[in-house]
C-alpha cells in the first residue's frame, strides 16, 4: 500500500487553559480535496496552522512522502511546498494586489532596477488565467472589500504553485459566483497537489470533498466517504447529538411600534433608502455582494457621512459618529469580527466592557467589581465557552468570539442591533444558537436588521425581508411566502417591488 504523500500522527496542541488538539491524525493524497468538519473551536485552524508553521506543536509528527519534515514556522512549510488562505487573510494593506501576490517572487534587474510593468502585467494576466479578471491589480489592499481580499489571497498562494494548498472556509467571504469558480480551479489543480479544506457549508462539502475528516473537542471522530454519509449523519458527528430544527419558530415578539425610521439616507453608495423597523422585529436585508447592505449600517451607524433623516422611538438622531450612535442605542457586530469588532490580545472581562465604561465607572475609574461581575453574567446569559472571563479572546472559536460581540453591545444597553453577516464562519451548531439567541433578545424588545448572504438564513430568521440592488431598496419580502429565487431575482435587478410594499 502506497504511503499518503501528508500524514500527521499524534499532533497535540496546547493553549493556556484549553487543549486545542489531542493526539490527532490526519493524511492527504495528491490528487484529493481532504475536507476538515467540525464544530467552531474542534481544532481544525488549529491543526492547519500546526501544518502551516503558524503554532509550534507540543508532540506528533508531520511526515511529507514517508520522510519527517521539521515544520515549525511558515518559512519551513513554504519550504516543504505548504501554502495556506487562511480565512483572516494576511496580505499588506498599503500594497497594492500585483505587489502582494508577486511578493518575494521578484527580483531586480542588474542594476538593482525592479520592472514594475512586468509585476504589474504579469499579475493582471495570472488572475485573468484563474478566472478572477475582475481583480484590478493596481489597487491597494486596503481598498478592497473582505470577498475581493479573499480572492487575492488565493491567487497568491496558486501563483506559488504549492504542493499542499491549504483553503480555510474560503466559502465564508465569497459570493456564490467567486465561490463557484474556485471549486473550478480546485478541481482543475488538485491532480497534481493535494488540497486541505475547511468548510460549514454542507452543500459545498458533498460537492467538492474526496474525503471528509471529522474533529470534536480536539480529536479524530472520523474520516468518511462523501457518497457514505447524508447531512444528519455528518451533523451527529460533528455535534455529537441531533440539532433539531435549525431555525426557531417564528414569535410574535414583534410589535407595532416603530423604533427605527430612516428617511431617504443617501450617501456615496446608497440612494435615497427609506425604511421602517419595528419593536423586537428581525428585519433581514439580502443581495448581492456591493448592492449597499454593509453601507447601509455603516451609515447608520455613523461611519459614513449621509443625507437623510433617521428617527429613534420619533426622535431624529444624528449618529455622526459612532460614538454618537452608540450614545444613541445602536451597535454594529461588523462582518470582520477580528479586525473591527474585537481586540485579541485582550480578555474576554475587557472585550464586553469595551463600549460600557460609563457604567462601570465611579469618579472616573473603573470599578473592576463591576466589570466582572457583568462579564460573568454575560458569559451566562449567551453561553459563552471559556475557560474563565480573563481568557484571552484570541484563543476563543469564532462562535464564541462573536458571542462576546453580541455581548459588548447588549452590555452597553444597544436597543437597535446591526449584525453584518452574524454567523460568517460559524459551525452549524453555533449558528443554531445565534438563531436561538437572536430571538430571545427579539422577546426581550430589542430590535435587529440583519445583512445576509445566506439565502436560508434570510428566510428563517427573518420577519420581514427587504432586498437591495445598486444602493437602492429593491423590494420587502414576506419570508413566509418567498423564495430563494424570488430573493435572487430582486438582487439581480430583475424585479421591482411595487408601490405597496409587502404585508405580514
Amino acid at each position: 500500500m502506497d504511503l499518503p504523500y501528508l500524514e500527521m500522527k499524534g499532533i497535540t496542541k496546547t493553549f493556556p487553559g484549553v487543549k486545542a488538539l489531542d493526539n490527532v491524525d490526519f493524511d492527504l493524497e495528491i490528487g484529493e480535496i481532504h475536507t476538515l468538519v467540525g464544530e467552531n473551536g474542534a481544532g481544525k485552524s488549529t491543526l492547519i496552522k500546526v501544518l502551516a508553521g503558524i503554532h509550534r506543536r507540543d508532540s506528533g509528527s508531520i511526515e511529507i512522502m514517508g520522510k519527517k519534515t521539521h515544520i515549525s514556522t511558515p518559512k519551513d512549510a513554504i519550504k516543504s511546498g505548504i501554502y495556506s488562505v487562511q480565512q483572516h487573510y494576511s496580505l499588506q494593506p498599503n500594497m497594492s494586489v500585483a505587489e502582494n501576490i508577486m511578493f518575494g517572487e521578484y527580483g531586480g534587474s542588474k542594476a538593482g532596477m525592479i520592472n514594475w510593468r512586468k509585476i504589474f502585467s504579469e499579475a493582471d494576466e495570472f488572475v485573468k488565467t484563474i478566472g478572477f479578471e475582475d481583480i484590478d491589480v493596481s489597487r491597494n489592499v486596503c481598498d478592497l472589500s473582505v470577498a475581493e481580499g479573499q480572492k487575492v489571497e488565493i491567487a497568491k498562494a496558486l501563483y506559488r504553485n504549492p504542493k499542499i494548498l491549504i483553503m480555510d472556509e474560503p466559502s465564508a467571504v465569497l459570493p456564490k459566483n467567486d465561490l463557484e469558480r474556485l471549486h473550478e480551479i480546485l478541481q482543475r489543480i488538485k491532480k497534481d497537489i493535494g488540497i486541505i479544506y475547511i468548510s460549514h457549508h454542507f452543500e459545498e462539502i458533498f460537492e467538492i470533498s474526496d474525503r471528509i475528516t471529522v474533529l470534536k473537542d480536539g480529536k479524530n471522530v472520523d474520516t468518511v466517504l462523501p457518497s457514505k454519509i447524508d447531512n444528519d449523519g455528518l451533523v451527529r458527528l460533528m455535534v455529537g447529538r441531533d440539532i433539531g430544527d435549525m431555525y426557531p419558530a417564528r414569535t410574535n415578539s414583534r410589535q407595532e411600534e416603530v423604533v427605527l425610521e430612516v428617511q431617504g439616507l443617501s450617501t456615496s453608495k446608497l440612494h435615497n433608502v427609506s425604511f421602517e423597523l419595528k419593536k423586537g422585529e428581525i428585519l433581514g436585508i439580502a443581495g448581492l455582494i456591493g448592492a449597499g447592505r454593509t453601507e447601509l449600517c455603516q451609515a447608520i451607524f455613523g461611519l459614513d457621512v449621509h443625507n437623510g433623516k433617521i428617527r429613534l422611538k420619533g426622535r431624529e438622531v444624528h449618529n455622526r459618529t459612532p460614538r454618537r450612535a452608540i450614545c444613541n442605542g445602536f451597535g454594529f457586530v461588523t462582518e470582520d469580527r477580528h479586525k473591527t469588532g474585537l481586540v485579541l490580545p485582550m480578555s474576554v472581562k475587557n472585550n464586553i466592557s469595551l463600549a460600557a465604561h460609563k457604567k462601570i465607572c465611579k469618579l472616573c475609574f473603573v470599578s473592576e467589581r463591576a466589570d466582572k461581575r457583568a462579564a460573568q453574567e454575560f458569559v451566562e446569559k449567551l453561553r459563552i465557552s471559556t475557560p474563565g472571563i480573563g481568557q484571552l479572546v484570541e484563543f476563543l472559536s469564532g462562535g464564541n468570539q462573536q458571542k462576546v460581540v453580541l455581548a459588548k453591545w447588549l452590555f452597553n444597553g444597544a436597543e437597535v442591533l446591526l449584525l453584518d453577516e452574524p454567523t460568517r464562519g460559524i459551525d452549524v451548531g453555533t449558528k443554531a444558537e445565534i438563531y436561538r439567541l437572536m430571538k430571545n433578545l427579539v422577546k426581550e424588545g430589542i430590535s435587529i436588521i440583519m445583512v445576509s448572504s445566506e439565502l436560508p438564513e434570510i428566510i428563517g430568521v427573518s420577519d420581514r425581508i427587504l432586498v437591495m440592488h445598486k444602493g437602492r431598496i429593491a423590494g420587502e419580502l414576506n419570508p413566509e411566502e418567498t423564495s430563494e429565487e424570488e430573493i435572487l431575482a430582486y438582487a439581480a435587478g430583475l424585479k421591482q417591488s411595487s408601490a405597496e410594499p409587502a404585508k405580514k
